[in-house]
């Protein structure tokens, strides 16, 4: 995090736990802008790689799950990297700003995801490099979010995966409702912007953000959960994350055929539960009545939900849905609410 972006933060109220920000002051009235009106959160907590040279666009068309050539300055996406077997390493978001190519990712996986990517370099014109403390970013989300935009930008991104950028500034819009949008810029442009913002949109803590991010249904895969899941089984496909005419890819012969020829037996759902400690990714998941306590899922990602336990996204085996209540392990064997998702799933 650029310390200049962090000291204007903690002026502007914010309390953090390393570099996350957990609140700004008021709790109680996030809690109740996540749920009926228009938040802002810092996300310098996401990492950010720049992908840069004549090769980028190749050198990522031949690595990642989704189709690199329809990315350009209007359009951004969803896109995955993965081993051999087909198996998840990371989730990004892909977007071009300013003729660069940009990779948004979880700061956690940042510094294994920038290895994985240099072995393919070989004798590709292309520069990797780690640019998360380059610049700064915040998240807006809300039924408003794209009318106060508007009113301070001008013109704003109206379609999910859609860009408007300008020299100094990136806003994308991503998937969730209410509106959600990404903004990525340089200091002087994103401190003007958040004081203006801030003066309708409530200021929240970064684990809202994720929160928004698992209401969305998207994905998001950490250090546990490298290579647990291929892509179809965190509903990527369903969330355009994956093309299946772009070509060869790692892993794309294990996806393209589950894809063709059969249906995932796993896939990712919206859950809740009551539990008052928060679940962690790759949390294992069982039936309540197994004795022999049979892993039938896993948990994705998981935040705390305004009005009281948890969110989370959960992978679980199709066929066992029906066999009894869904628990996590932990003391009193906390059970799992699924949700409904906003988008629909293959029956």
């Amino acid at each position: 995090m650029q310390q200049e972006w962090k000291t204007f933060l903690i002026q502007a109220g914010a309390v953090f736990d390393g570099e996350k920000v957990l609140h700004f002051g008021y709790p109680p009235d996030e809690r109740v802008a996540v749920n009926s009106a228009t938040f802002i959160s810092d996300l310098s907590h996401l990492g950010l790689i720049t992908v840069s040279g004549e090769d980028a666009s190749d050198f990522l068309q031949n690595l990642l799950t989704n189709d690199v050539k329809e990315v350009n300055s209007q359009h951004s996406q969803l896109t995955g990297l993965c081993n051999p077997k087909g198996r998840l390493l990371a989730i990004f978001r892909l977007f071009q700003w300013n003729a660069n190519l940009y990779l948004r990712l979880p700061h956690s996986l940042l510094e294994a995801v920038l290895k994985r990517l240099s072995m393919y370099v070989l004798r590709a014109q292309v520069s990797l490099a780690d640019v998360s403390d380059h610049f700064c970013r915040f998240g807006l989300v809300g039924s408003k979010a794209r009318d106060e935009l508007k009113r301070y930008l001008g013109r704003v991104p109206m379609a999910v995966n859609e860009v408007q950028q300008t020299p100094d500034c990136c806003v994308l819009r991503v998937p969730g409702k209410p509106s959600r949008f990404e903004v990525v810029g340089e200091f002087d442009t994103l401190q003007k912007l958040w004081d203006e913002l801030s003066k309708t949109a409530t200021p929240a803590g970064t684990h809202f953000w994720e929160l928004a991010t698992i209401r969305a249904g998207v994905a998001t895969i950490y250090p546990e959960t490298q290579a647990s899941f291929i892509p179809q089984q965190v509903n990527l496909e369903l969330k355009e994350g994956i093309s299946f005419t772009k070509g060869c890819y790692p892993g794309q012969e294990v996806i393209a055929r589950m894809h063709y020829r059969g249906k995932p037996s796993r896939r990712m759902f919206l859950a809740h539960t009551g539990t008052d400690q928060q679940p962690q990714p790759g949390d294992p998941i069982y039936l309540a009545n197994d004795e022999a306590k049979q892993v039938i899922g896993e948990i994705v990602t998981a935040q705390p939900a305004p009005e009281g336990g948890y969110d989370s996204l959960v992978v679980l085996q199709l066929a066992r849905l029906e066999k009894g209540n869904i628990v996590l392990e932990g003391e009193n064997n906390p059970r799992l609410t699924i949700r409904e998702l906003l988008y629909g799933l293959e029956k």
